[in-house]
């Protein structure tokens, strides 16, 4: 149960995470005027975290490169 906790908490860090980032975005519309239903729509932005993985990657080879002093 402990793991099913700390796989959530993961989760949640993740996904607020993503938000901050610009990888997630939520929109919502109304289905009509006389309905009281609303649309939510999440949308992911696949190029903007390809773009922010690729940054990460070129950080940690730059930082574990052996251009060491």
């Amino acid at each position: 149960m402990k793991l099913l906790g700390w796989l959530f908490l993961l989760l949640a860090v993740l996904a607020c995470f993503g938000f901050y980032r610009g990888w997630f975005s939520l929109s919502t519309q109304n289905a009509s005027d006389r309905s009281r239903k609303v649309d939510v729509n999440l949308s992911v932005d696949g190029d903007k975290l390809e773009s922010d993985t690729n940054a990460a990657k070129e950080k940690i080879r730059e930082l574990t490169s052996g251009d060491k002093e």
